[in-house]
């Protein structure tokens, strides 16, 4: 099994602080480099597993309760396009009239082929943090999807306006390509709640990308 380095993509914390994005892409490609040479990258799976909501532990002494009800016949899904960023772009409010902020995220075209794209060429990652991110609605939503790629277990989870844990969710290993592992990259996160208003995407000592985002909003809001 390929083994891959716990940084893969990600720019320095420094990078928006010290480095120009001609000299943060030079330190990116020449990092990812030395970190693959000639592997063959598994293309991701048509029918990659979805991993649902469930409920878990989220502290010693205490349990989430998920609320699983019935999406509402009164939802639009929204999808986002990635590829409408620019690489090395901070992303935090470029969706905000979809209903969506970002807290802790850039924009990527991956040279590391172990994070491959879901569509089009662009992901998110966590930075200057590694191995996560987060996403805020205006509104509260009734369903989250990710599309994650990571060196490490990932976990979703989501909160009410409340800051109330109200699902989560793990992938069981590993997903890069080329690595071996029993996971296709991008495998697809769901997470489905009454009402969601925040959700986190963490990979415990590790990195992730989230090659694509989407959720299940009113059409109220939507109009």
């Amino acid at each position: 099994m390929a083994e891959y380095l716990d940084v893969p993509v990600a720019p320095s914390v420094s990078f928006h602080e010290a480095l120009a994005p001609s000299e943060a892409k030079a330190e990116l490609d020449s990092g990812l480099e030395a970190e693959l040479t000639k592997q063959s990258f598994a293309e991701p799976a048509d029918h990659a597993a979805v991993f649902e909501a469930r409920p878990i532990g989220v502290a010693a002494g205490s349990e989430l309760t998920a609320e699983r009800s019935p999406i509402s016949q009164d939802t639009l899904d929204v999808a986002l396009d990635f590829d409408e960023l620019q690489t090395f772009e901070t992303v935090d409010t470029q969706f905000r009239h979809l209903g969506v902020t970002f807290a802790n995220a850039i924009a990527l075209v991956p040279s590391n082929p172990a994070f491959p794209p879901h569509s089009g060429q662009r992901v998110l990652m966590g930075c200057p943090k590694g191995g996560w991110l987060e996403a805020t609605f205006d509104q509260p939503v009734q369903r989250v999807s990710g599309h994650i790629t990571s060196s490490r277990p990932t976990v979703m989870a989501a909160f009410d306006e409340h800051n109330r844990p109200v699902a989560q969710t793990q992938t069981p290993a590993a997903n890069l390509a080329g690595s071996g592992s029993s996971q296709a990259p991008n495998q697809e996160m769901t997470l489905t709640a009454r009402r969601i208003s925040r959700v986190t995407f963490y990979t415990f000592d590790g990195q992730l990308t989230l090659g694509a985002f989407s959720f299940a909003q009113s059409e109220r809001r939507a109009s």
